[in-house]
């Protein structure tokens, strides 16, 4: 089986029309386990209520929106923040020079892969942020951009 983990910068393309929303709704239908830090859960809906406050979607828009986040989170594998995840989180943020929340989601991708690594899954980074797709593949994950891999 294959592990999605769900960046918010793809994420949120479930909820709002962008460049690369129509790869995430794809991926959204497949049979793959879909995966992220609980930290991304509040990413996406501080992005739908920022667009909700420049007037990019209306009240009810983003009323509707959180509600299907809400039930989309209760099929995902959530990864508490964990002491240890926050050490690892720091570590990332110090060695491969990532903002913060990027740092929590790769150490988050990490732990999934390392808790995988003798079951025959495997995860794959589904995010269109740059600095965390390169942190990614140079550590040796298959990253799939919504933006660039419309296909996927």
């Amino acid at each position: 089986m294959t592990f999605l983990y769900l960046d918010p910068s793809a994420w949120v393309k479930r909820y709002y029309h962008e460049r690369g929303s129509e790869c995430v709704q794809r991926l959204f239908s497949g049979e793959h386990a879909r995966v992220c830090s609980v930290l991304g859960l509040v990413e996406v809906v501080a992005t739908l209520a920022r667009k909700c406050r420049a007037a990019e979607i209306t009240r009810e828009d983003f009323e509707a929106k959180t509600a299907e986040i809400e039930r989309d989170w209760q099929r995902f594998v959530q990864i508490e923040l964990t002491l240890s995840g926050l050490d690892q989180a720091k570590d990332a943020a110090a060695r491969l020079a990532l903002r913060g929340a990027d740092a929590v989601h790769f150490a988050a991708l990490r732990s999934v892969a390392q808790r995988l690594s003798n079951s025959g899954h495997q995860v794959l980074l589904v995010a269109s942020d740059r600095e965390l797709k390169r942190a990614a593949e140079a550590s040796g994950f298959h990253v799939i951009d919504p933006e660039t891999d419309p296909a996927a």
